[in-house]
């Protein structure tokens, strides 16, 4: 889309709603940085080469058990008045 294009339709919003236009211009740009990088796979993914390379961990780590308090689910005294 031409630059003349864009600049004609923001002179068509009135300067009331041209701050709600902004942010959502930085909202889009947020998240264009964080959607994809240059190649196309999103910035998030984990590679198949790291994923060879993450130390495997062993299963279990409970058992012997773990300790709950016997007042778990009593209310808490912050929350007492909206009760």
């Amino acid at each position: 889309m031409p630059y003349a294009t864009v600049e004609d339709k923001i002179a068509e919003i009135s300067p009331r709603y041209r701050g709600e236009l902004l942010a959502f211009m930085d909202f889009l740009i947020f998240r264009q940085r964080n959607s994809v990088t240059e190649n196309g796979e999103p910035r998030n993914a984990v590679s198949s080469t790291s994923r060879r390379r993450a130390v495997r961990r062993p299963l279990g780590g409970f058992e012997d058990g773990f300790y709950m308090s016997p007042d778990f689910d009593a209310p808490l005294e912050c929350f007492k008045e909206y009760m």
